[in-house]
């Protein structure tokens, strides 16, 4: 992950180019409406690139502060203004060799936003950093080659103190989805993935262990190829609940190679859960056959209450294998005038329905019943789990594979709706505690990888 920059650039790269891309990724970004970002970068031997010559301090900058300035930037160096600038680049040379902890500090960046576990953090990135004007603030790119960029992804997804043979699976499976390069984010915006949930998790090197390190080193180049050619589209998510999504059930359409599949072992009786209908999904969700389970994702593969070591630095601790939120009708109500602007006359919720659901049991069409103010009686329907999850969380809710469970008083009105429900995130792909479970029974990544893409094969691209 050392020597000279690559200059093919990720949007333009293919499998038969042969070589590492570079890679430019969001850290800070115009939709966080920051005014200004501070940047540490003590001893790390920096040029600034982009601000006139007359206006370069002597010697090495140890701080920078950037301020959105009208449609320029307005700069300070260790603490004194030296103009503005219509874009700056820093490239310091101590951070171009990758290193647990080595970089540029840039303080308070936002983490999961628009999540139950937003918050802000501070990282540490290496490589060259971008800063642009954007209309409500200040925009911070980080540009490096694609490998570095993994290294702050591994342990920023799951701990970089979890199992080897975790930490290289999700090497490949995080490489694959980003060299397949197939979904179109960020397109009129100056970077090819943001570093949130959005994309992929990237927090630079300052949660980097020498286990993830050695993960990436030791996965170089090595991708998932879908069925029939080219680098699959390797979508995962937190916890599956038992059973993972296809994708069309998430977004509509079909990607080759991404099958659901039970996360057990081969013999495992949970496979009788695939598909779920609202006929087992009862069962699923609460029957005794969990006690015992050896679903990979499930609590005697991974336990709840020893999770918090495995989780990224943004993460809550907590069991996602089953989970259960209540809200009483009022709570429910206000949720839903706040979140959905079509609800605004609500005067009374009447009921709660799924609609349809995918094979991992999660609701993909969800029907809301309400009685306006001058007695009309209307139903709002939410036509994706990423907007069911959206509107019935405060602020998201983890999952959209639940069991709508409504208690009513003695003349049939809604009194409470509990949702009981199971994982967390969209299901699709790589189930990521499940695979934690796999690893930490003895398998290795291989195994891991084939278990969750049983139709992809497993080879290197440079």
């Amino acid at each position: 992950m050392t020597g000279p920059i690559p200059h093919v650039a990720i949007r333009d790269w293919r499998p038969q180019t042969g070589m590492e891309p570079l890679l430019r990724v969001g850290v800070v970004l115009d939709r966080d409406a920051r005014p200004a970002v501070r940047l540490e970068m003590h001893g790390l031997g920096c040029a600034i690139e982009g601000l006139p010559a007359a206006a370069a301090a002597p010697g090495s900058p140890a701080a920078l502060e950037v301020a959105l300035a009208g449609a320029a930037l307005a700069v300070r160096i260790n603490g004194g203004p030296v103009g503005t600038a219509h874009s700056i680049r820093l490239v310091c040379r101590q951070s171009a060799s990758l290193q647990p902890g080595a970089g540029v500090v840039v303080r308070d960046v936002p983490a999961g936003r628009g999540f139950h576990w937003q918050k802000a953090i501070d990282q540490t990135l290496p490589g060259v950093i971008e800063l642009r004007p954007g209309r409500s603030g200040v925009v911070l790119i980080n540009e490096l080659p694609l490998e570095d960029y993994l290294a702050g992804v591994i342990p920023a997804e799951m701990s970089g103190d979890c199992p080897p043979e975790f930490l290289k699976a999700q090497c490949v499976v995080a490489r694959s989805w980003l060299l397949a390069f197939s979904e179109r984010k960020h397109e009129r915006e100056p970077f090819d993935r943001c570093n949130d949930d959005c994309c992929q998790r990237y927090q630079g090197s300052a949660g980097l262990t020498a286990a993830a390190l050695d993960a990436v080193r030791t996965t170089r180049g090595l991708v998932l190829l879908a069925p029939g050619g080219g680098v699959l589209d390797a979508n995962y998510s937190k916890c599956c609940g038992g059973v993972s999504e296809s994708p069309r059930a998430v977004w509509g359409f079909d990607k080759p190679g991404l099958t659901p599949v039970v996360d057990a072992p081969a013999e495992a009786s949970e496979r009788r859960f695939l598909p779920l209908t609202e006929t087992n999904l009862d069962d699923y969700l609460d029957g005794g056959w969990r006690a015992a389970t050896g679903i990979y994702c499930g609590p005697n593969a991974v336990v709840p209450d020893g999770i918090g070591r495995y989780l990224g630095r943004v993460d809550q601790a907590g069991d996602y294998f089953r989970w259960t939120v209540r809200y009483s009708r009022p709570e429910l109500e206000q949720l839903l005038r706040e979140k959905l602007p079509e609800t605004t006359g609500l005067a009374e919720l009447r009921g709660v329905r799924v609609l349809a659901r995918g094979v991992s049991g999660r609701a993909t069409r969800l029907e809301l019943e309400w009685r306006r103010a001058d007695g009309r009686v209307a139903q709002t329907v939410l036509d994706s789990e990423y907007r069911i999850r959206q509107v019935l969380g405060r602020p998201f809710l983890y999952s959209s594979a639940f069991a709508a469970r409504a208690e009513r008083d003695a003349v049939g009105r809604l009194q409470s709706v509990t949702l009981r429900g199971a994982g967390w995130g969209h299901g699709v792909g790589m189930c990521q505690i499940g695979a934690l479970g796999m690893a930490l029974s003895g398998r290795d990544s291989e195994s891991i990888c084939r278990h969750y893409y049983p139709q992809a094969e497993l080879a290197r691209v440079y």
